[in-house]
This record gives C-alpha cells, sequence and structure tokens, in this order.
C-alpha cells in the first residue's frame, strides 16, 4: 500500500497503535475507537512524517486552523522501535493523529512489544503511568471530576469518572488562573509557568480547585455545574458564589 496514497485506510499497525491508547473498557475511548471506524485516512497534517488526518470519504484535510488540542497520547517500546502516539480530539468530522518511530523514518513491518504505556488508562488512586511517580488528585466535583498533576511528567489532566476520559490540560492557560486567583504578582513566579511543577507543594487543594473553576469558566470546556457536596470545603463555597453571581 502506498501511505501518501489518499484517501485510504489506516493499516493495521497505525489501526492497532492507535487503539492502543484508546482503551476499550472507558466508554469515552470506546466511542472515539467507534468513530475512527468510521473514517479513512484523507491526507498528511501539517508536520509530514507520521502525522495524518482522519475524515469522511470525499474531503480533505482543512489545515487552515491550528491543530485542536491532544485527546490521547502515549508510548509504546518494542524490540524493533519506540512509538509514539498522539491523538487530537475531533474537529469537525476530523481527527488529526501522529504516529513516529523515534530514529527511524517508518514503521517496522512487525513489531515485538516490550511494553507500553498512556494517560488513558490511568484511573484515581493510581501512581503515574510508566514510572509510577506521584500523583496528586484535587476533586473538583465529588465522583464526577478529579484533576490530576503528576510533577514528575511535568502534566495535568481533568479525569471524567462517566466517561472514563482523562482529558489533558494545558499548563500555560491553567497557570495563569492559578496566579490570579492567588492573587501572586511577582514576575519571576508570575511569568513562569514551567515552576508549577518544581513548586507544586506551595498551593493548597483549595487554591487549585479554585484555579480549575476559573479556567473552565472562560475557556468553557468542560461542563461543570455542580459543586455541590454534604462536606463542602471553604473553597466550593467560594467558587459557588463567585460563579453564582458571574452568571446573574
Amino acid at each position: 500500500m502506498n501511505e501518501n496514497h489518499f484517501p485510504r485506510q489506516l493499516t493495521s499497525i497505525e489501526n492497532m497503535l492507535l487503539f492502543s491508547v484508546l482503551p476499550q473498557n472507558k466508554i469515552g475511548y470506546k466511542t472515539y475507537r467507534d468513530k475512527i471506524n468510521t473514517l479513512v485516512i484523507t491526507g498528511s497534517g501539517r508536520f509530514g512524517g507520521g502525522n495524518f488526518v482522519l475524515g469522511k470519504k470525499g474531503t480533505e484535510p482543512d489545515l487552515s486552523f491550528p491543530s485542536s488540542p491532544v485527546f490521547a497520547i502515549g508510548t509504546n517500546v518494542y524490540k524493533e522501535a519506540t512509538i509514539d502516539i498522539t491523538i487530537h480530539e475531533e474537529l469537525d468530522e476530523e481527527i488529526e493523529f501522529d504516529i513516529s518511530a523515534r530514529n527511524q523514518s517508518s514503521l517496522p513491518e512487525a513489531l515485538t512489544e516490550i511494553k507500553k504505556w498512556n494517560y488513558s488508562e490511568w484511573n484515581p488512586g493510581y501512581k503515574a503511568p510508566n514510572d509510577n511517580s506521584f500523583v496528586r488528585e484535587i476533586t473538583i466535583t465529588k465522583d464526577e471530576y478529579i484533576l490530576a498533576i503528576a510533577p514528575a511528567h511535568k502534566k495535568i489532566w481533568l479525569h471524567e469518572y462517566k466517561s472514563g476520559i482523562n482529558f489533558l490540560i494545558p499548563l500555560t492557560n491553567f497557570y495563569n488562573e492559578l496566579m490570579r486567583v492567588s492573587n501572586i504578582k511577582d514576575a519571576s513566579v508570575a511569568l513562569k509557568p514551567t515552576s508549577f511543577f518544581e513548586n507544586i507543594d506551595k498551593f493548597n487543594d483549595e487554591q487549585l480547585m479554585l484555579a480549575f473553576h476559573s479556567y473552565n469558566r472562560y475557556l468553557k470546556k468542560f461542563n461543570i455545574q455542580n459543586i455541590t457536596s454534604t462536606e463542602s470545603t471553604s473553597a466550593e463555597k467560594k467558587i459557588f458564589s463567585i460563579f453564582s453571581k458571574g452568571e446573574k
């Protein structure tokens, strides 16, 4: 098969690699698997190599917009190669993905698995994938959403209980809101988001919770409405008060 002739179906190896970061036992990722099964590769992405776009037959990739946020990401280690897999969020019935074998121009024809890891399979109470490092968990809405922060990985994600999806959260916008709600104006701190993971212990759960709700309020990415619990913390009460006033 000519991998640069479009449209074309996913190869069996491409399909296997994409599905390896979309666990079937989580409804949110299974839904994504089902979507992928209805699409074909319509063309190369903006970065070439193993960067492609899945879409409906008869369409061409729309590269006029930046890549959508990352939906799933992971690394599979094989005897023949180490392969990084990234799948972006669906946008206008298109799904961009990237499959890259490190230090190789193409995927090997045979793969002997050694290990694999990704963020999709993480659940509350788990250590960080691959290295079992510490993950700090902050309850956003009881039994609905948990914010997870893995300092060693320099990653933040939001776990949604209902779908099982772990949504990766970009650092910069979240950090800006953390600085704002914490009233930190010192430029050496406020303008250095990369320091967040080194200084994670300096922020309490209430600050992180409030920062996330503020982040989400403006980006409107997650439909989180209920901040209620029989044991609401003072931060939850503050958030509810602020948002209620803002929505009137």
